[in-house]
C-alpha cells in the first residue's frame, strides 16, 4: 500500500506528463492537418515526381475525393510550388534540401496541380469542400488558402 506522500508525487508527476492530444489538426492551411503531414512524412520516403504525379491524379479522376486525398493533393501542389521557386512561407522546413536536390524535376507538374485543385480540391464531388462548407466564415477562409496556392502555380 502507498503512503499519501507517494500519490502525492505521483499525482504531481503524471500532471506534468504530456497527454497526446486525440484530436487531429484541422485548419485551412496546407500543412495544416493530419491528411497533409501524414502525406509530407510519406514524401520524404518517397520523394520523386511520380509519387507527386499519382497523388495529384486522384484530383483528376472524376470521381469523389474524400477529406485525406484532398488534404495529401493540397500538400503535393504546395510541393511542386515550391518547385517553381514559389513556396509557401508555411513549407515544411524539412522538405527545403529535398527541394534543393530534387526540385526542379517537379516543375512540370504545375498543370496537373492546377487541375488537381480546380476540378478536384475545389470540385463539387470534394469531401473536403463539402465539409468547409458547413460555415461560411471557414468556407471562404480556405478557399482563399486554395486559391493562393492556384496563383503560386
Amino acid at each position: 500500500m502507498s503512503t499519501r506522500r507517494e500519490s502525492l508525487y505521483l499525482i504531481a508527476a503524471l500532471a506534468v506528463v504530456p497527454v497526446p492530444s486525440l484530436a487531429g489538426a484541422w485548419s485551412h492551411g496546407s500543412f495544416a492537418n493530419d491528411g497533409a503531414l501524414d502525406w509530407v512524412a510519406e514524401f520524404q520516403e518517397k520523394p520523386t515526381a511520380e509519387f507527386l504525379r499519382r497523388t495529384l491524379a486522384q484530383g483528376n479522376t472524376g470521381k469523389y475525393i474524400e477529406n485525406f486525398a484532398g488534404e495529401c493533393i493540397i500538400a503535393a501542389a504546395e510541393v511542386v510550388a515550391a518547385s517553381l521557386g514559389r513556396a509557401s512561407p508555411q513549407f515544411p522546413k524539412e522538405l527545403a534540401p529535398l527541394m534543393l536536390k530534387s526540385g526542379v524535376q517537379f516543375v512540370s507538374l504545375a498543370p496537373l496541380a492546377r487541375s488537381a485543385l480546380t476540378k478536384g480540391v475545389l470540385g463539387a464531388r470534394s469531401e473536403l469542400r463539402e465539409n468547409w462548407s458547413l460555415h461560411a466564415e471557414d468556407l471562404t477562409q480556405w478557399k482563399g488558402s486554395v486559391n493562393e496556392l492556384l496563383n503560386r502555380l
